[in-house]
């Protein structure tokens, strides 16, 4: 949904006036005080285009409590910012207007900035914005009015596999997002984690969902394709830690995955032995899984808003893309020394409460796993 700005650019200068009242002006003018956590001030404005969103909750959560301001740019509807109030301290989490394609909300977004964090993506293309839209033209946008604005640096948020010759339309447009933001700001901080999964994910949340529904999962093939989940929060760590050490990350790629790799069929097998609900499995070739994922990803208003399994998730599991790869440019978490959260973990049994068969409470009285 579009924003709408209300009496045109003279509301949107009212507003920037109004929150200039709020926002700090930069490590150059504002020292850092207390002894580091929520109530304390880092000394650091943070501006998050993407916070409503899945990643954004965790990465504001990080930097709001170490002290840091953050500018939380949000689009549609207002209230949809509301759950992030709390992650700072008074004044510290400063909610903004913005709109893609108007650069004045930018301007005002970043305009008392250190650091612009984007983490803005589309899983699914409509009328009014594609891929090519939002990854490659939005993220240039962003580096070169954060550029313009002098800010120090920027952070930029892709996805493993990110490749300009891949199948998938997603991936090539993930990765020319990359060379567009380094146009503008050549020493970026590039962030590319595997699929991820947390609460409210597209990983454990989608399969869930199709099996949910339907009582049975498709599967590509066999099911062997590889994939190497990563904990939405051990993502949003290392960004938060590039915000505190801004020499240190200047200019680096991240490969950021799980500990383990694991195949679709353990992935499925997981899912169901967690959420009881035993689906059963069903092998489709490639061409046949792509034609039942346009079905179930064909964007309606009223039937399917928010498409959960299109043909792209298809083609990046065949391609296997969600596995990081040993490239000696590129740092993971074995680098910075951090044991990332297992998918096999509490963490992630949790995030399949609410798909338990019997109600999100149902395991405190199952007696065991095997399928009756």
């Amino acid at each position: 949904m579009v924003s709408r700005w209300p009496g045109g650019a003279g509301a949107l200068r009212a507003q920037r006036r109004a929150f200039s009242t709020w926002l700090q002006s930069g490590t150059t003018e504002v020292a850092s005080r207390g002894a580091g956590g929520r109530s304390s001030v880092s000394g650091v404005v943070a501006t998050v285009f993407g916070s409503t969103g899945f990643l954004g909750r965790y990465v504001v959560n990080q930097l709001g409590r170490s002290g840091t301001q953050v500018v939380v740019a949000w689009r549609g509807d207002e209230l949809e910012n509301r759950h992030l109030k709390p992650m700072g301290d008074l004044g510290q989490i400063v909610p903004m207007e913005w709109e893609m394609r108007y650069e004045p909300s930018i301007y005002a977004a970043v305009k008392h900035s250190d650091v612009v964090i984007n983490l803005t993506g589309k899983h699914y293309e409509t009328r009014n914005y594609s891929f090519e839209d939002v990854h490659v033209e939005g993220a240039a946008r962003l580096a070169r009015i954060a550029a313009e604005s002098g800010v120090e640096q920027f952070i930029h948020v892709s996805a493993c596999g990110a490749n300009a010759e891949s199948s998938s339309k997603w991936l090539r447009t993930k990765a020319a997002s990359e060379a567009a933001v380094r146009e503008h700001m050549p020493n970026a901080v590039i962030i590319r984690p595997t699929v991820m999964f947390g609460h409210e994910d597209r990983l454990l949340r989608r399969v869930s969902h199709i099996m949910q529904r339907l009582g049975w999962f498709p599967m590509v093939g066999s099911g062997e394709q590889r994939l190497q989940p990563v904990f939405v929060n051990d993502v949003a760590y290392v960004i938060g830690a590039a915000v505190r050490d801004p020499i240190g990350f200047s200019g680096k790629v991240f490969e950021l995955g799980g500990p383990h790799v694991m195949t679709v069929r353990e992935l499925v097998d997981f899912i169901n032995d967690k959420t009881k609900q035993y689906a059963k499995l069903y092998q489709f070739p490639e061409p046949v899984a792509k034609l039942f994922a346009t079905a179930t990803g064909t964007r309606l208003a009223a039937l399917n808003p928010a498409p959960m399994h299109v043909v792209d998730d298809v083609i990046r599991e065949v391609e296997e893309a969600n596995v990081v790869s040993d490239a000696p440019d590129v740092v993971t978490f074995r680098d910075l020394e951090i044991a990332p959260v297992d998918i096999h973990s509490e963490l992630g049994s949790e995030a399949l409460q609410m798909y338990r068969k019997g109600g999100d409470r149902s395991s405190l009285f199952s007696m065991g796993s095997e399928e009756p």
